[in-house]
């Protein structure tokens, strides 16, 4: 499963692509289950276990395992409080998602955190 990172989340997770690996197989059991459970960017493979026994399930899960896997990520996507912002857009295949989405291991993720910037001008309207 690959997630698209846009805006700050970039810089954050050090890296535009990240691939969520599992190792199941076919018959249910996992081939490789000290690695069954990775968040990747380019070469880089970090183990994400201890975030998730095996691959997420919904939206919530795998924003919850990349907060976890990289921490700079977590006021991206995260109010003080510890919920999903409601500026971060998030799509699967295509499509706009919940966190309560599922996920199947196909899935194409992109996720929107809240975009900042713009100008120090006031605008002054006239009526």
């Amino acid at each position: 499963m690959e997630i698209t990172v846009y805006g700050p989340l970039r810089t954050a997770a050090d890296g535009k692509v990240l691939t969520v690996a599992t190792g199941s197989s076919t018959d249910g059991t996992d081939k490789n289950a000290a690695n069954s459970n990775t968040i990747s960017e380019g070469s880089e493979s970090i183990d994400a276990s201890s975030v998730s026994a095996s691959s997420p399930e919904t939206v919530s899960e795998l924003i919850t395992m990349i907060a976890e896997t990289y921490p700079q990520t977590k006021s991206h996507l995260f109010d003080c409080e510890g919920t999903l912002r409601p500026s971060v857009r998030i799509l699967v295949n295509g499509n706009k998602a919940s966190p309560e989405t599922q996920l199947d291991q196909s899935a194409d993720i992109q996720l929107f955190p809240a975009m900042r910037g713009g100008s120090d001008h006031t605008v002054t309207r006239y009526d």
